[in-house]
């Protein structure tokens, strides 16, 4: 039985306020490197899980034509009120109302660890293929297996329900440092996400697991060691040329 993991209701306006510092900042910083690695030329580009915008207006502050899907009615009006000229659509989860082979680039970021069954995260990624160009790809941010294991700058898992192996599909609690929320994710494993992926008709080009480093200008803790953050690049599976 899943559970209500994000109260978007009651905390919409501090995610609408949260910025991409401290921890977070690793989630965004190697995006631009990856999509001129693994991208070709960009037309269009969709935010799946868009919350309240931050991640739209990143990337349209990279130059691109991005639009913004989200499951949350309240999040939606969040990111409307902060980018009154963006193009934010409301969705169930899963269904994309856009033609086949729309988008050159999907990105979506911290949407699957809230995702409680694998079957959903697959199907949500075979809607991602049904709309991505056949030479487009999909890049997509969330937590590492080993997020819960770190002392972080701005993301804190100590709680006493984490202090257990973790099973796919098992919920962590953590804390958002900075707005003060109390969050319930759910763990999935680096081969849940590819096995989900693969069933889709994707294929992992890239695994990529940020560090911090000294140019960041962040003190950071365990950041320089090991990863909080994980970044999965998908292309179609019928492509088999690479980079």
């Amino acid at each position: 039985m899943s559970i209500k993991t994000h109260d978007y209701e009651k905390h919409a306006g501090e995610y609408a306020e949260l910025e991409m510092q401290g921890t977070q900042y690793l989630a965004f910083r190697d995006i631009p490197m990856l999509i001129r690695e693994y991208a070709g030329s960009i037309a269009s580009v969709l935010d799946y899980g868009c919350g309240a915008g931050r991640s739209t207006r990143f990337l349209k502050r990279l130059g691109f034509n991005a639009v913004g899907v989200d499951v949350s009615k309240e999040m939606l009006e969040q990111a409307r009120s902060k980018d009154g000229s963006g193009e934010y659509h409301h969705i169930p989860s899963g269904l994309l109302p856009f033609e086949d082979s729309t988008f050159d680039l999907i990105f979506s970021s911290f949407v699957f660890l809230e995702v409680s069954r694998i079957e959903e995260i697959e199907g949500i990624l075979k809607e991602m293929k049904r709309v991505l160009r056949q030479d487009g790809i999909i890049i997509f941010v969330t937590a590492s297996t080993e997020a819960t294991e770190g002392n972080w700058v701005s993301l804190s898992y100590s709680f006493p329900e984490n202090d257990k192996p973790l099973q796919s599909g098992d919920t962590v609690k953590l804390l958002i440092q900075g707005i003060d929320v109390v969050l319930y994710d759910y763990f999935w494993t680096e081969e849940d996400y590819s096995g989900a992926a693969e069933r889709a008709g994707l294929i992992l080009a890239k695994l990529h697991k940020p560090l911090g480093s000294r140019d960041d200008a962040i003190e950071w803790r365990d950041e320089t060691k090991m990863s909080p953050i994980a970044i999965y690049v998908l292309r179609n599976s019928s492509l088999t040329s690479q980079p």
